[in-house]
């Protein structure tokens, strides 16, 4: 009798093993719209790449990443995409935001920005509610930012239970404009959640600490538990955009927010990174097709403040990152294939385009790339709660007691 695999553990499928067995990619010319792997949205259940490993593959891996079923080993780096979308948030796409987690023994977590429907991203992956509390926040843009009510209001009610959400961003052309301002009013919008949920819940918890910083400086922003983080400027819209390199067991992760091809990114990434997430947005004419934009508003845009593919693959040649990802592109297998063919064209390593939910194992020996399996419904999990609080019972208004209906 065939041994029935534990875990829904199975090796990756033989066409994806062909692929790893030449050695990664194969440089693309006019990619066939059946070479790559459709988006989740449309059915597909594997990461749009055709390097979904690099290195050496070491232990079993599932086809695709199961939450709840694989922990982090000591060492390793685990980089989420919560949000690959842009400012119109879908089903298949939320808006900006990455999750990093680190195996130091806090086994601590980040965030890259964090745009709608990035909490909702984040349930399906069974990880502790309460250890989600520091947000780096790229810049201001509302589709980097919108689900920060969600973590802060909400998420405080559900197991975010110790102390409040850390925010660091970069500073303003004026202090109007900064993350300092921003969180304040934040925190002030939430004024009557707050006082809704008095007595119920940790005060602290409710509370926004900003930590804002000179947005034109790379410098090192966060440095606790093994784990260093650096914010470098990049060039998008106006002042007061930066990207982010994280750095754990030397390992490497850089994050460009949103950008057109900036200068101090590759500097910052100067003696290798292992993941880079580079924004991407599809050549100005097939955008405007995509989303009904004029071609003068696409193209306005895509000049003005983004990367297109070709200049993405610049970006690449001069990091050279181990795995090169893109993330902020509108989902389509037509985009998709139009966008493996230009970056192809100059680029010839490693890369993924991000999805909702692309999942990245990082080791010194390889890098995995899958997908995750979605989670449709899960409870919240709470995690280890370090600050006991005691709730306390709240007096009701008095009116309430000619307005409540009785159920005795």
């Amino acid at each position: 009798m065939k041994k029935k695999k534990e875990n829904n553990v199975k090796p990756f499928p033989n066409h994806i093993m062909r692929r790893i067995e030449r050695g990664g990619r194969k440089k693309m010319k006019n990619m066939e719209s059946n070479a790559l792997p459709l988006p989740a949205y449309a059915g597909g259940h594997l990461a749009i790449t055709l390097s979904p490993v690099v290195g050496t593959l070491g232990k079993e891996h599932s086809e695709m990443f199961i939450p709840g079923e694989e922990e982090l080993a000591d060492g390793e780096m685990r980089v989420t995409v919560l949000g690959s979308g842009n400012p119109w948030p879908t089903r298949a796409q939320a808006s900006a935001s990455i999750l990093v987690e680190v195996g130091n023994p806090e086994r601590d977590m980040f965030l890259f920005d964090l745009g709608t429907g990035a909490v909702a991203n984040f349930a399906s992956l069974k990880l502790p509610v309460n250890a989600l509390n520091k947000l780096f926040i790229s810049h201001l843009h509302a589709d980097h930012i919108g689900d920060l009510l969600t973590l802060s209001g909400s998420l405080s009610k559900v197991g975010r239970a110790d102390g409040p959400v850390y925010v660091w961003g970069p500073s303003g052309s004026e202090p109007r404009l900064g993350t300092k301002h921003f969180c304040a009013a934040i925190e002030e919008a939430l004024a009557w959640n707050n006082a809704a949920d008095k007595g119920a819940i940790n005060p602290d918890s409710q509370k926004i600490v900003a930590s804002e910083f000179d947005f034109s400086q790379t410098q090192v922003v966060y440095e606790a538990n093994g784990v260093k983080v650096t914010s470098f400027p990049v060039v998008h819209c106006i002042s007061g955009s930066v990207g982010y390199r994280l750095d754990f067991a030397d390992l490497s992760f850089c994050f460009s927010g949103d950008a057109r091809p900036s200068w101090p990114l590759v500097n910052a990434c100067q003696g290798g990174v292992d993941l880079l997430i580079h924004e991407c947005f599809p050549p100005a004419e097939a955008l405007a097709a995509s989303s009904g934009l004029s071609i003068e508003r696409t193209a306005m845009a895509l000049n003005a403040a983004h990367t297109s593919p070709k200049a993405a693959g610049k970006v690449f040649n001069l990091v050279k990152p181990r795995v090169a990802g893109l993330y902020h592109t509108l989902l389509s297998p037509e985009i998709i294939n139009m966008i493996f063919n230009e970056l192809g064209s100059v680029y010839e390593g490693p890369f993924v385009q991000t999805q909702d939910m692309t999942v990245f194992n990082i080791t010194k020996e390889s890098i995995i790339t899958r997908q995750a399996k979605q989670v449709d419904q899960w409870p919240p999990i709470p995690g280890k709660q370090r600050a006991p609080y005691t709730p306390v019972v709240e007096e009701p208004p008095e009116w309430w007691a000619d307005a409540t209906i009785s159920l005795d």
